[in-house]
């Protein structure tokens, strides 16, 4: 059953945010392995979702170049994409004509619980863009049922709460309520699966030292990192093959 209910959409700074918070990145702190699951959100296992991009044609580069991005997740979990031309979908994409460079998306199957006339996924405008494929893993990573890494409980970063609202609003555009959201830790809760924090996390976001206490800082990483994988294993287990 489809309701009206507004899902939750999580947003990514954009390429110039990036940029700009990067500009005296400090050598970022050790690191565990893994990542933030929200287990009511997955999708059923062994499924195919079907993830429509509105009028493109199948063979345009720029789903081309969605699909590529999207498909690093698919050797890990027991699930299929299927991209189809139109409006009906699962999962709707559509680019983000307010920020070139930054992405959104629902988490997991709250896609479902939006209108079907609504898309449940922004990706950047720019698929030749050096950090396209990483939001859109980045999203797809939200879409298979990921939060974000850095709002993990033990990530205990030392952020300078009288700088984190300003700075996301100005690089990022982001209301007191996104940055609650999407940056700051999440409240330890049956709700999520914490695994342990990983820095590397492809679902983390760059961290200015400049938001922060110490020049605590954290780049960017443009790959699944071993905990993305390991998360993904976990939530959508593929099955073992029988031995003779």
């Amino acid at each position: 059953m489809i309701t009206t209910t507004s899902p939750t959409i999580v947003h990514y700074p954009s390429a110039a945010s990036s940029t700009e918070m990067a500009a005296d990145s400090a050598p970022p702190l050790s690191r565990s392995r893994r990542n933030i699951g929200e287990p009511a959100r997955y999708w059923p296992q062994n499924s195919t979702i079907k993830i429509a991009m509105y009028d493109y044609d199948m063979d345009d580069e720029y789903v081309l170049a969605v699909k590529k991005a999207a498909s690093e997740w698919l050797p890990h979990i027991n699930l299929k994409f299927e991209f189809v031309s139109g409006e009906e979908g699962d999962v709707r994409i559509t680019q983000n004509m307010n920020n070139a460079g930054g992405g959104s998306s629902a988490i997991g199957t709250e896609a479902l619980d939006k209108s079907p006339a609504s898309p449940t996924m922004s990706l950047p405008r720019d698929h030749k863009h050096p950090r396209f494929e990483y939001v859109v893993m980045h999203e797809f990573g939200h879409m298979l049922g990921a939060h974000h890494a850095h709002q993990h409980p033990d990530a205990n970063i030392p952020w300078n709460m009288g700088k984190v609202y300003e700075g996301y609003n100005r690089i990022a555009g982001m209301d007191r309520q996104a940055v609650q959201n999407n940056v700051l830790p999440l409240a330890r809760s049956d709700q999520y699966d914490f695994t342990p924090y990983d820095g590397d996390s492809v679902m983390h976001y760059e961290i200015s030292p400049k938001l922060t206490h110490g020049d605590w800082g954290q780049s960017e990483t443009w790959s699944l990192s071993d905990g993305d994988i390991a998360w993904a294993k976990k939530a959508y287990p593929k099955a073992v093959p029988a031995t003779s």
